[in-house]
């Protein structure tokens, strides 16, 4: 994919967060160093029906149904009302909103060879007071990816966690192999309802990642500095890290990825 300081499209230009030449990144290369124009020039292969029914299998824009009071569904605007802009937008996150526990089962699909498996928060089953049955009893899966393509992506997201390709350096676990990948979204002020300035930024990844065991995600609501990987990242080695020890998860002991990101 080849990448240009600035990408002009239709009515605003797009950036990077980081300042670089014309640069000829793979995508596992767009991924690690979370590139907005790669995603964008990657996205321009799939066709904008593709990608929002895509983005619905991974189970955005709908409830995930947990039975907690309150929960949106985010926003994914309808098929119809999509634009060449709008397009472009979400590919790299913009336009849409999700809840952390959607976050977590679409990074979670990838972790479990491509097949999505509804999210629970109580082992067994329990009624709500409104009457809905929740639980892992209840639970739902459906293919999204195929299994092929899990394993590919999944060894792109390790290359995020890279000391000297990826952003993310912070969320590796010693000793383990972990695909993640970082995450930077505008907030709303609640007394404006718009854009205010402030950000949340994130992290989500599983381990180990060529066997995985646990799927974490973790968010930082406006830090004073720093991003997804930076800020959000450590605070993932250190979750991750007490779930594999207290489960007793051994290494894999296989080499971690090593796909070039430039070409």
């Amino acid at each position: 994919i080849v990448v240009p300081p600035q990408l002009q499209r239709e009515d605003k230009p797009i950036n990077d967060w980081f300042p670089h030449d014309t640069i000829h990144l793979t995508l596992t290369g767009v991924l690690a160093k979370s590139s907005n124009i790669g995603t964008v020039r990657a996205t321009d292969k799939i066709s904008a029906n593709g990608l929002y029914d895509y983005l619905r299998l991974f189970g955005l824009g709908e409830r995930t149904d947990i039975g907690v009071r309150g929960e949106t569904q985010g926003i994914l605007p309808a098929k119809g009302a999509w634009t060449s802009q709008m397009k472009d937008r979400i590919a790299f996150g913009q336009t849409l909103a999700v809840n952390g526990v959607q976050m977590a089962a679409a990074i979670n699909t990838i972790a479990n060879g491509g097949v999505r498996v509804s999210p629970s928060l109580i082992q067994g089953s329990a009624t709500t007071e409104d009457g809905q049955v929740v639980g892992t009893d209840t639970t739902t899966e459906r293919r999204v990816v195929s299994e092929e393509a899990a394993r590919q992506t999944a060894l792109m997201m390790e290359r995020v966690l890279d000391p000297e390709d990826g952003v993310a350096p912070g969320a590796a676990v010693p000793g383990y192999r972990v695909a993640g990948k970082t995450g930077t979204a505008q907030a709303t002020g609640e007394e404006c309802g718009c854009y205010d300035g402030t950000f949340d930024v994130s992290f989500g990844g599983f381990a180990p990642a060529d066997d995985p065991r646990f799927t974490v995600y973790v968010v930082v609501k406006n830090p004073a500095d720093g991003g997804g990987g930076s800020v959000a990242g450590p605070a993932f080695a250190k979750v991750m890290s007490y779930a594999l020890k207290r489960y007793a998860v051994p290494p894999t002991g296989t080499r971690p990825s090593r796909l070039p990101v430039e070409w």
